[in-house]
């Protein structure tokens, strides 16, 4: 009895640990060390690292058993209440957890690139469940010792409730996920509204929103019916939240979702003027998802929900026309009849492409939303658009549909008058207003001509979003660019506005040196206000050719043969001795001789004998 009541005396005395905030510690150390880049493997190697060398520190190594005759048996040291005898003994705890962690998500990223490796998932969930044991063990010692204060129990319970709705959330386990992750989130909500540490605030904040997207989730799959719990919306907003690799299971969602919406077994197509019904699941699958995304797009709210459910449609089509592309390759091989798969992969095609031209439209919906467009940007959007419903009309089988070739007709002249209202716009911003007025002008009667076509084809199924509203509104909007366009043009007729060209002839931006007998204007308080200076001289200065020595003679010059001017030169000779008769007595018979000798002699060894020995040798 005396020695229990020393030994709680001494445990009495112990002073208490200052506070621990886990999540800065393990916040901090991610951010430092890899997972500001995501990655993963760099992280678990610091983890690995620090542990080696805290052991070592606090001499807290782990042991092996050696018994006789057997192989040494591996004992790991594990953190107990009565070891902890500073706060650095709860790293252990916290760095084992992480490591695990990290293990788990290699494995995890492994799993979503090479999707064959389907062991990679049992590694996973086994790194997962070591992490929550260790995490658990820390929050059993906070929580049993008190030495530790209410702020560091809370934390340690919201991790270990954290790690533990990760590794049910990975193993599918949607309902105990959910209940961990909602603990954590409130322990983290309740943490958040208790500190005036701006810092330490915003980390649990942080936390509350990275749990959100896994929380919704687990609802949503957790709910018998999904629709019960939310609509299409959600999802697609949870999926550009988690990111576009951040969790297949809320493409796999939207996929179930989507099959107990279209509970048809059977599914017939009309194409190519016959009815034909598809067998293969993925076709099948596909025009499912084309029929239930018409519903879904209802729903939608923003151009950039439309753009992922029409990007994720395509690319599934996508998919189907290999599929059946392949399917007929092999049925052909055989002396098959692919007839009807001809048609339904000819259906698929169109299917595709009316997806691509919706999703440039809701694109271009998104763009006009946004305060930096340029009538440059959407005029290569309806490019495309007028691109892809011209090919529709091509597609094998089109021809027998006259209600799909008179729609998409109209199509075409229905984006062709809104492409050329934004090359209209696109020249009046470029001060071309001769052709933006030119533009503007078949603007309004191409918006003519498709306001009667689309009066005549009120009834036709496939004209869903041209409607006769929006060419209205395109009307007035021309003509008040039209008018704008007007008073620019006759204000820079009348010199009031001064057009690209005319702007950069009047700013002259030589230097001083280049200018200095000329005068010239500057506009100081522009000049000013845009930062520009007029340089003194420009550096560096330009290259201008120079005389200089040649480095290399000209030699092939000496090896031509120079014409013979012996005659010439005593015909002159003579001419000279009949005008003065006595100078030629003196001396012509010795200046034809120098004359004669020097083309051979002394000509030919001139320069190219004084400059042979120098590069060559003496012969």
């Amino acid at each position: 009895m005396t020695n229990d009541v020393e030994m709680k005396s001494e445990a009495e005395e112990l002073p208490p640990f200052p506070t621990v905030h886990i999540l800065q510690v393990v916040k901090d150390a991610q951010q430092q060390h890899g997972l500001r880049h995501g990655d993963y493997a760099r992280y678990r190697k610091y983890c690995a690292a620090k542990l080696e060398r805290m052991r070592k520190a606090l001499k807290f190594t782990n042991t092996h058993n050696c018994q006789k005759r057997r192989p040494a048996k591996f004992a790991k040291k594990w953190l107990t209440i009565e070891s902890v005898q500073n706060i650095q003994y709860l790293n252990f705890g916290i760095f084992e957890s992480e490591r695990r962690y990290a293990e788990a998500m290699i494995d995890k990223i492994t799993l979503e690139d090479n999707p064959e490796k389907s062991r990679k998932r049992f590694t996973m969930i086994n790194s997962l469940r070591k992490a929550v044991l260790h995490a658990t063990n820390l929050e059993k010692i906070v929580q049993e010792s008190e030495r530790f204060d209410a702020p560091t129990k809370l934390e340690a319970q919201a991790y270990a409730a954290w790690m533990r709705g990760m590794c049910s959330f990975e193993s599918r386990n949607w309902q105990k996920a959910s209940e961990s992750l909602k603990l954590a989130k409130t322990v983290y909500e309740k943490l958040a509204e208790a500190t005036n540490n701006t810092t330490l605030s915003t980390l649990f904040k942080g936390r509350c929103r990275e749990i959100q997207p896994q929380l919704r989730l687990c609802e949503f799959n957790i709910a018998e019916s999904p629709g019960a719990v939310g609509t299409m919306t959600e999802l697609m907003e949870l999926r550009m939240q988690m990111g576009e690799g951040g969790d297949s299971s809320v493409d796999k969602l939207i996929s179930e979702m989507r099959a107990s919406a279209t509970s048809a077994e059977v599914v017939t197509i009309e194409w190519g003027g016959m009815k034909s019904t598809v067998d293969d699941e993925k076709a099948k699958q596909v025009i499912q998802e084309w029929k239930q995304t018409e519903i879904e797009l209802s729903q939608c709210q923003t151009p950039k929900e439309k753009m992922a459910l029409f990007e994720k449609a395509t690319a599934d089509t996508r998919d189907a026309i290999d599929k059946v592309s392949d399917i007929i390759r092999r049925k052909s091989s055989e002396n098959a009849d692919t007839t009807v798969l001809q048609s339904i992969k000819a259906y698929l095609e169109f299917l595709k492409m009316n997806g691509t031209a919706s999703r440039y439209l809701a694109i271009i919906e998104n763009t006009k939303s946004e305060r930096k467009s340029k009538p440059q940007d959407l005029l290569r959007l309806y490019d495309s658009v007028i691109e892809i419903y011209k090919e529709v009309a091509e597609t094998p089988g089109a021809e027998y549909d006259k209600n799909l070739i008179q729609a998409f007709e109209v199509k075409v002249e229905y984006y062709r008058a809104f492409r050329c209202f934004y090359m209209a716009s696109s020249y009046s911003a470029l001060h071309k207003y001769s052709e933006a007025a030119a533009l503007f002008d078949r603007t309004m009667s191409r918006i003519q001509d498709a306001e009667g076509k689309l009066k005549k084809l009120k009834s036709n199924t496939y004209i869903l979003n041209e409607t006769q509203s929006s060419l209205t509104d395109l009307k007035s909007e021309v003509e008040s660019a039209k008018i704008s366009v007007r008073a620019a043009r006759l204000a820079a007729a009348a010199g009031d506005i001064k057009t690209d060209s005319e702007v950069a002839k009047t700013i002259d931006e030589r230097s001083l040196l280049e200018t200095v007998n000329e005068w010239r204007q500057w506009n100081v308080r522009d000049s000013l206000k845009d930062k520009k200076t007029i340089p003194v001289a420009s550096l560096p200065p330009a290259f201008i050719p120079m005389p200089n020595k040649p480095i290399f003679f000209d030699l092939a010059i000496f090896h031509n043969t120079m014409p013979n001017v012996n005659e010439r030169l005593e015909r002159l000779q003579k001419d000279r001795d009949g005008q003065s008769p006595k100078k030629t007595a003196k001396g012509g018979a010795s200046a034809s001789s120098k004359t004669s000798d020097q083309p051979q002699g002394e000509g030919q060894q001139g320069i190219s004998g004084m400059v042979s020995g120098w590069f060559w040798g003496k012969k």
